[in-house]
């Protein structure tokens, strides 16, 4: 490169660019180009969030009744708090867009470094809708008068006070089956062996033969309504029995229905003398079995001859305290077209009757009290897998007893028999619904 251009350029880069890089200008005016940057304090204004809620009604938060308690704990962002309004006096909490008028609770759960912690707890929510909360614009004011904005807070909790409503049928299938559907005018929570639809909207359970109780559905919110189970139609299988007590025998009584109410609706004190029972459709006829105790005039030892079926029964246990009737041995008789097992006898209480083996006549005084008949009793399936038998008895001037199942004796005591009886078949899963349902009876000469 020529020497005089090399020299040239350095005299340009000396003279044009250094001078920027220093403080200070050798011009006539000088320029001071470093700056002083200003310290300004921005003071927001105060916050309000809603950092949780919860509700007592496990596995279905989004919904609650009175019965539920909601908590909401806030967050308050503001360290220089002048005025703090954050109170259940300025606070809204709103059911369906209307105030909800019920008290609630406001505590304050922590507070540092300008962040308070409150705790909003809702008991008792009555009403129905969606619930929310509104913090007015104003109830936190800083040091330098800003206030919060005003906050709708929707829970997305539905308030649901009403039961559901549901209607019943009863669809036949095949084997003489019934399907039971419950159906509701909202959604179910599951019940316990029945079918729930893919909806939630109705429950449903195959059933073999008539029955009839109640159970309770729920609603997501928690709200009971009592639904009567009422099977007719099933006949895949069938439990028949009927007792004597002095009045004409009409027929058989099945699943459930009372069986000798007359004498209780009329007031006397007629007893039962004997049961005859029996079973069909899809199970063995000799799947029933049946034991009692007799209690009689002649006592201890005697026996005698039933006056209906002209078979042999004796006083206390038949056949013993171990032992079963069924339709298997030789305590059975035909009445009307179906075989059944009897337990007692007609005669207890007949005038001038006597025991076999002697002459001890009962007095016709004593045959008006009507003092002797079957004292207890116990019913049982030999295959009790899947079903259960379910019985009651009603003892005159005591009213129904306990009701008992699957082989338990059924007695208010030995000396004193009962005048009417229900049994029925039951699937298990449904026999503490209607044992609940019978026990409600206990004390009463209810024949509804």
């Amino acid at each position: 490169m020529n020497k005089k251009i090399f020299i040239l350029c350095i005299f340009f880069i000396v003279v044009l660019v250094v001078p920027f890089f220093s403080k200070s200008s050798f011009s006539k005016y000088v320029f001071d180009y470093s700056f002083l940057s200003a310290k300004i304090k921005i003071d927001k204004k105060p916050e309000i969030e809603v950092i949780s809620v919860s509700n007592t009604n496990t596995g279905y938060e989004n919904y609650a009744n009175k019965t539920h308690k909601i908590e909401l704990k806030v967050k308050v962002k503001e360290k220089n708090i002048a005025i703090n309004n954050f109170n259940t006096s300025h606070i809204k909490i709103l059911v369906n867009n209307e105030t909800y008028t019920h008290s609630f609770q406001v505590n304050l759960l922590s507070n540092y470094n300008g962040e308070l912690i409150y705790s909003i707890l809702i008991t008792s929510i009555y009403g129905n809708g969606f619930l929310t909360i509104t913090f007015p614009e104003g109830i936190i004011q800083d040091t330098s008068g800003q206030v919060n904005d005003l906050l709708n807070y929707n829970t997305n909790i539905l308030i649901d006070n009403i039961a559901p409503k549901a209607t019943c049928e009863e669809l036949s299938i095949e084997n003489q089956k019934s399907k039971y559907v419950i159906n509701s005018n909202e959604q179910l929570r599951p019940f316990d062996n029945w079918d729930l639809s893919n909806n939630n909207t109705s429950l449903s359970k195959i059933f073999a033969s008539p029955i009839y109780y109640p159970i309770n559905i729920t609603d997501y919110a928690g709200n009971v309504a009592d639904v009567f189970v009422d099977v007719k139609n099933a006949t895949n299988t069938v439990l028949y029995y009927q007792n004597y007590n002095g009045y004409r025998l009409s027929g058989f009584n099945s699943s459930g229905e009372i069986s000798g109410k007359q004498a209780i609706l009329d007031g006397t004190n007629n007893k039962t003398e004997f049961v005859i029972a029996c079973i069909e459709g899809d199970i063995p006829s000799d799947s029933l079995q049946i034991r009692g105790f007799d209690y009689t005039y002649w006592g201890e030892g005697s026996s005698y001859t039933c006056l209906t079926s002209e078979l042999e029964s004796h006083h206390g246990y038949s056949p013993s305290p171990n032992t079963w009737y069924d339709t298997s041995v030789y305590h059975w008789f035909r009445f009307s077209r179906k075989i059944c097992i009897l337990l007692g006898g007609h005669g207890h209480n007949t005038p001038n009757y006597t025991c076999k083996g002697t002459s001890n006549p009962i007095p016709e005084e004593i045959a008006k009290q009507n003092l002797y008949g079957l004292s207890g009793i116990a019913f049982n399936l030999k295959d009790s897998s899947e079903y259960s038998i379910v019985y009651q008895i009603c003892v005159h001037d005591v009213g129904w007893l306990r009701a008992s199942s699957d082989g338990e004796e059924t007695t208010y005591s030995h000396d004193k028999p009962f005048s009417a009886i229900r049994v029925n078949i039951v699937p298990k899963s449904e026999k503490k619904y209607l044992v609940d349902y019978w026990n409600s009876y206990i004390g009463t000469n209810k024949m509804d």
